[in-house]
């Protein structure tokens, strides 16, 4: 079941009018039960394995906390093993073998290895990591074994994040989901008060069917807005611009020039347009249940460092990647070689989460590289001027800031032709040849252009398009810099200003829709 489809649509709406209309005490059990009905749809062998994460790592939980020295690590051991060995398998056993077989080549030694006919189940990436961050919490003693299984089932299969993600942070979303729903002094008097208001029966707070209590409108509405912008960014942007990516890199030789460099470029927006679309959607669907999700994007190509780059970009594998590899490898405070290596193996340990394919370990290496000597760089910079290199003072402005946001976002782009590309001979001959015929420029421009067929009337419709992505981030980023958000802001408007707003939206997305269909296609990260 995909987001962007109408089934997701109904059943998004059922477990909401459900969810909120039964006592607080028992709303954790209809997210279990939607959670499993979402999952079986991706298929039933999937939705079992899941099952045998799950209870391996509740079970190795609870004996942890019971158990103390090498009988507590075998604990932790075991369901860790079981729950990264199935992401091993399913993910890279194939890769390994080729590995393998071509380094015996090499010395001449011929290897066929077993071939592993499986598809690797949806979001095996996403909740191999919740259930290894919940053990490791768990066994360093910072977080109680959470002994209500169907309560540690929500948190692992919660179905806004089981395919994509945000990776929710155990503590965070058990926190949560034990205050769900709950209203207590000032709040909890106001909320019978209108109730009262409205029906004459106080009663009805508590035993009438629309109850809704400890549901909160305003929450409800951003949650929404948010999910809008979601769509807009998958269905509108990143699926329009799919078609001329996959257009060129599925055969990239067949094309030069300005073609190449169109699809690199497209493929950085069609990404995060992708990735950014399916998080605020996954994000929307658990507010309106009350849920925080975790925040995975903060407009990333506002960046002025590659560093600040992965502060904003997939917010919850990066902390998770610190929190988890970088850090207990020494992290930052050891001597500059050990620094890094330290993000060497962090950055290509993260390429190789996202695919078993030399590519994204390329892709990896080439951010940690940068990011390595943007770093190096920095900290001789600013003591050469006499400064500390920690002082967030000392911080580029004005034009330097605006040369370095474009100076990151073609070293990104550079970088995700490793990442789209099918194998690495395929990324060079896109990035060698992008350039052939650039000195004729309007023919190297026009050429390019109607090799990918782009005519003059999609091309106005690329820039609409992006040009509104771009103004909605802009003013969105603007408005997180200065502690707000746009939705406050927005919410702030006159409400007839924000209905003409509304309206214009909805008549937009059905023109478009009329012009260009609306077939749900699969989110980029459901790979991963």
């Amino acid at each position: 079941m995909l987001f962007n489809s109408l089934s997701f649509a109904v059943f998004m709406t059922a477990v909401f009018l459900i969810y909120w209309n039964i006592p607080a005490g028992y709303r954790y059990l209809v997210v279990l039960a939607a959670n499993c009905y979402f999952y079986l749809g991706f298929g039933v062998r999937n939705f079992i394995l899941l099952c045998i994460v799950c209870v391996a790592t509740y079970l190795g939980a609870i004996f942890m906390e019971k158990c103390h020295g090498s009988l507590k690590k075998l604990c932790f051991g075991l369901p860790f093993a079981v729950s990264l060995g199935l992401l091993l398998v399913f993910k890279y056993f194939n890769f390994a073998g080729q590995i393998l077989s071509d380094t015996l080549g090499i010395f001449g030694i011929g290897f066929t290895p077993a071939v592993l006919k499986l598809a690797a189940p949806i979001g095996i990436s996403f909740y191999t990591f919740k259930v290894i961050s919940y053990m490791v919490e768990v066994y360093r003693g910072k977080l109680p074994a959470q002994r209500n299984f169907a309560k540690y089932a929500v948190y692992v299969g919660f179905f806004p994040q089981i395919a994509s993600g945000p990776i929710e942070r155990p503590g965070h979303f058990f926190e949560k989901l034990e205050s769900l729903g709950t209203l207590s002094g000032e709040a909890g008097e106001k909320f019978e008060k209108n109730i009262s208001k409205r029906s004459g029966k106080a009663s009805m707070a508590k035993g009438a069917f629309f109850r809704f209590d400890g549901f909160s409108y305003e929450k409800a509405s951003n949650a929404l807005k948010l999910m809008g912008v979601g769509f807009f960014k998958k269905m509108i942007v990143a699926d329009l611009l799919s078609g001329y990516v996959t257009k060129v890199f599925s055969n990239v030789t067949a094309y030069d020039g300005f073609a190449l460099m169109t699809a690199a470029v497209l493929f950085s927006i069609q990404i995060y347009c992708d990735f950014a679309g399916y998080s605020d959607i996954a994000n929307g669907a658990a507010q309106l249940l009350g849920f925080n999700g975790a925040r995975n994007f903060e407009y990333p190509y506002f960046s002025s460092s590659v560093k600040e780059f992965w502060g904003r970009w997939h917010i919850s594998l990066s902390t998770w990647f610190r929190d988890y590899i970088y850090i207990p490898l020494g992290g930052s405070r050891v001597g500059s070689l050990r620094y890094a290596l330290n993000i060497m193996i962090t950055f290509m340990v993260s390429g190789l989460w996202h695919g078993a394919n030399l590519t994204f370990i390329v892709w990896g290496a080439l951010h940690g590289a940068v990011q390595v000597l943007e770093t190096f760089a920095h900290n001789a910079w600013a003591r050469l001027r006499g400064r500390d290199p920690k002082d967030k003072a000392y911080r580029k402005k004005g034009a330097a800031r605006i040369v370095s946001i474009v100076l990151v976002f073609i070293f990104a782009t550079v970088a995700w032709v490793f990442f789209e590309a099918d194998s690495v001979s395929d990324a060079l001959y896109v990035l060698t040849n992008m350039w052939h015929g650039i000195t004729s420029p309007v023919a190297y421009i026009k050429g390019g252009l109607q090799s990918i067929g782009i005519n003059s009337g999609m091309m106005i419709h690329l820039v609409l398009v992006t040009g509104m992505l771009f103004v909605y981030d802009l003013a969105a980023y603007i408005a997180m810099q200065q502690g707000s958000t746009i939705f406050e802001r927005f919410n702030r408007l006159p409400k007839v200003v924000r209905w003409i707003v509304y309206v214009a939206v909805v008549d937009l997305m059905v023109i478009w829709f009329m012009q260009y269909g609306a077939d749900s296609s699969s989110f980029v990260y459901f790979e991963f």
